[in-house]
Order: structure tokens, then C-alpha cells, then sequence
């Protein structure tokens, strides 16, 4: 399911640059509504929020895969 919402985003977040440029108060043109504005916003913090805790979590585990490969003692490999 995670696939499938995060491939989705993208097209979303695609779209979004055009929220940015054409449909807010940085230039001169209609904005959106509120609940739209509020739907967009919460879905793309929403993604960011996802993609970050992915993030952290890759990171922490290469953490801890990292020290277990380094607390190995070389005395546990004998090759005599």
C-alpha cells in the first residue's frame, strides 16, 4: 500500500508546483479555497512527514548494522 500512495504523491506533488506558481498569493492570480488549500497542504506535509521517518528509519538501522559488524572480535574468524 505504501508503494502504490507514494507513487500517487508524486504526481501530486508534481501538481503542486503549479499550486505554488499559479494559484496563491506570490503572483497575481485567483487562489484557492480554503478547504482545497487545506486538503493540499495536508496531504503534502503529510508525505514529507512519511518520507522523513522512512528516512530516519534507514539511517538507524544502517546505524546498528554498522556497530554489529564492528563489535565482531577478529578472533571469531580463524582461517588456520
Amino acid at each position: 500500500m505504501n508503494d502504490r500512495i507514494l507513487k500517487t504523491s508524486i504526481s501530486v506533488l508534481e501538481a503542486f508546483n503549479d499550486v505554488c506558481n499559479n494559484r496563491s498569493l506570490a503572483r497575481d492570480n485567483p487562489i484557492l479555497n480554503y478547504e482545497e488549500s487545506l486538503l493540499i497542504f495536508n496531504h503534502v506535509t503529510a508525505s514529507i512527514r512519511f518520507i522523513k521517518k522512512l528516512e530516519a528509519s534507514i539511517k538507524t538501522k544502517a546505524a546498528v548494522a554498522l556497530d554489529k559488524t564492528k563489535n565482531i572480535n577478529n578472533d571469531d574468524f580463524n582461517f588456520m
